[in-house]
């Protein structure tokens, strides 16, 4: 959004253009008109209506005066609403990193919903366990409170809750042990290389022979489905064979191993240009006058 500067101003140069011509909007060939009246040379999102108001212009004699009134007030509107991206403003000049710093989402969709607050709380408060942050969930709604403050009144219900609480707590220390192997695993498989020679799967033993397995088929590896930590050596290491020799036959491919190819290809033409670059024809039609 930081980024639409440039853009901002090639409209509001527009917008003065059709202001002192309103004419180039009413003659010509409808077809190829939208591309010297329309932003970037885009196509018409209603070409009937544009044919229809051409086909009746010449019985509205203030449709010129109409739209001249029209895009000054909408050009006065434009500049007001991104004075922030004037040039020389603070957008203006900050730098690339200092954008990218002052990013934030256009909307608060994401701290909206049990989901939301939970992570707006986990920012708040980082080493709250998820049990931890449903108790207080909990607490604050259906009158938990105001149940807890009649009801709970002797010294042993509190000591309860507390029991109960503790004991909680293992469970939330064994689902912080589950995230950590997880991760070491993802570490441990990402920094694996791949065997691609079919000579080397014999010499897979234990925990290698496995790893590999996992790698394969992180990697998009076909035909792993049936095979896994349980299987018999032998049927690892004869289903790791098989997706070598489909990878070597070109079968398959390791997923993201084409990327990166075929970039200049995809991009897009020179049919549109893009927000950043400026808009000589205008700058030109507006030093004109």
């Amino acid at each position: 959004m930081l980024m639409l500067g440039p853009l901002h101003d090639n409209v509001c140069k527009y917008l003065e253009v059709l202001h002192r011509d309103p004419e180039q909007l009413l003659s010509g060939d409808v077809d190829t008109l939208h591309l010297i009246a329309v932003l970037y040379g885009q196509e018409w999102q209603g070409p009937d209506f544009i044919r229809v108001v051409h086909s009746m212009a010449p019985t509205l004699p203030h449709l010129s005066s109409l739209l001249r009134a029209f895009f000054s007030g909408a050009g006065k509107t434009w500049e007001h609403f991104t004075l922030e991206f004037a040039p020389g403003g603070l957008i203006d000049e900050a730098s690339l990193e200092e954008k990218e710093l002052a990013w934030m989402l256009p909307t608060n969709d994401i701290n909206e919903g049990a989901l939301g607050s939970f992570r707006v709380m986990m920012c708040r408060q980082p080493q709250l366990s998820l049990s931890g942050q449903n108790a207080q969930a909990m607490y604050f709604h259906n009158e938990t409170q105001a149940f807890m403050k009649q009801y709970f009144v002797k010294p042993e219900d509190l000591q309860f809750l507390r029991s109960m609480a503790w004991e909680s707590t293992g469970e939330d220390q064994k689902r912080e042990q589950e995230i950590i192997a997880h991760s070491c695993q993802h570490l441990r498989l990402e920094a694996l290389e791949l065997v691609l020679d079919e000579s080397k799967v014999p010499g897979l033993k234990g925990k290698t022979l496995k790893d590999m397995l996992d790698k394969f088929k992180v990697v998009g590896a076909p035909d792993l489905g049936n095979v896994n930590h349980r299987s018999k050596v032998g049927a690892i290491r004869e289903a790791l064979i098989v997706a070598i020799e489909k990878y070597n036959n070109g079968t398959w491919r390791i997923a993201g191993e084409d990327e990166g190819e075929g970039d200049e290809s995809s991009d897009p033409g020179d049919d549109e240009p893009s927000a950043l670059e400026p808009i000589s024809e205008w700058e030109e039609t507006d030093s004109e006058d």
